[in-house]
């Protein structure tokens, strides 16, 4: 049995960059979260200090300039981090047993860095330091993208480390010579995530293991979307659509809230920004949302809503269910187009600038995947999950 933890929302994929392909690492980071991946690990083993330097650089600014997608994770080279530009920050720092040890790393570096830590044997998992966001179990099998000294845990070596671990709240990630057919025997022996490097850069669309990596883990751990559940995230990310078709496959009613918003007082949205501005739009939205939003529901909140701290403070007092509708803000400009004028999408570089700042509000928590599919097929996994 899983130990019964809340454990810290973490993608159930976690991509590695593959130093041994024609690729560069910043272009594969670049690639990987145009199809999707909202988290991948710049490892690079087989480069000098300056060219992983200016790859992290590279893909920093690329993030950033995206819309901070994909988050960005650095192997080992902590050293690094000091000759990044100012405010150009990766989202984590992943450390190694033989690396800078947690308690020093964290004294070095801010606050909101998240440090990830490789482990291997009994000893690592009895004495785990403070200051872990997430946690590397193996390896599982031999590495192939790397040689190692430690000796494959198997699979009962890995359910043996979690049972060590107990109840801890930082995720679990299974590395180690994974491939596609390992995912549901990871979850099931406790894993929360799946670490993969070679499966990824040798198959032409990765986007479908991060697809099936998500139902896979949706098998072992099971949502209770009975009671209704909150879809969040940004404007253009498919949230209308996925709550309608969701709501009619569980018989729940359905509330968006602009459209609640707008049938309130008569006016579109973008008439009520251009009659009132933000502000006070803000307090009208804040008003409707506590007339209308109740438990019973699928709602799908404005691309704004949730950033307004005392709306969200009161969101989360309903007690369900909060997924991030999680898209790459590109694409979520791209669909924006087609459709009805936006007030705070007029802009992409506005846009996307927006996207990077809001993201924070996004961070630790319990993200979906559409990996290109349709928000019906989506609606039907998580109505069946």
């Amino acid at each position: 049995m899983l130990p019964d933890v809340n454990k810290t929302p973490f993608p159930p994929l976690y991509a590695i960059t593959d130093d041994r392909i024609s690729r560069t690492p910043a272009e594969q980071i670049r690639y990987l979260g145009d199809l999707g991946f909202p988290l991948i690990q710049l490892r690079c083993k087989n480069l000098t200090s300056k060219n992983i330097q200016d790859q992290l650089q590279q893909a920093l600014e690329e993030s950033r300039a995206a819309g901070c997608w994909p988050r960005i994770c650095l192997n080992d080279r902590i050293d690094l981090l000091g000759s990044m530009p100012v405010g150009l920050m990766p989202w984590g720092l992943h450390l190694g047993q033989e690396d800078t040890p947690i308690s020093e790393a964290r004294a070095q570096l801010h606050e909101g860095l998240c440090l990830g830590l490789s482990s291997h044997i009994e000893a690592h998992w009895r004495t785990l330091p403070e200051g872990v966001h997430h946690l590397g179990v193996g390896p599982i099998y031999k590495p192939r993208s790397k040689p190692t000294s430690w000796p494959p845990l198997g699979w009962e070596g890995f359910r043996r480390a979690v049972e060590i671990l107990g109840p801890i709240s930082q995720p679990i990630v299974a590395i180690g010579g994974l491939h596609l057919k390992d995912l549901e025997k990871a979850y099931d022996a406790g894993a929360d995530s799946v670490a993969m490097i070679t499966e990824l850069s040798s198959t032409p669309q990765p986007e479908n293991i991060l697809w099936e990596a998500q139902q896979k883990r949706w098998y072992s751990r099971r949502m209770d979307l009975k009671q209704g559940v909150i879809l969040i995230g940004h404007s253009g990310s498919g949230k209308t659509s996925l709550g309608r078709d969701l709501s009619l496959r569980m018989g729940l009613s359905f509330i968006d809230l602009d459209l609640a918003i707008e049938n309130k007082f008569g006016k579109s949205i973008p008439q009520l920004f251009e009659d009132h501005g933000e502000n006070l739009f803000r307090q009208l939205e804040h008003q409707v949302a506590l007339e209308c939003l109740k438990p019973g529901q699928v709602i799908a909140l404005g691309g704004g809503a949730w950033h307004q701290s005392e709306l969200r403070l009161w969101i989360k007092s309903l007690s369900l269910p909060i997924l991030v509708l999680a898209e790459p803000p590109r694409k979520c400009w791209k669909r924006l187009q087609s459709g009805p004028i936006r007030p705070m999408a007029t802009s992409e570089s506005e846009f996307l600038d927006r996207c990077a700042h809001r993201s924070i509000d996004l961070l630790d928590m319990d993200e979906i995947y559409s990996c290109g599919h349709s928000t019906s097929e989506l609606a039907e996994l998580l109505a069946h999950n």
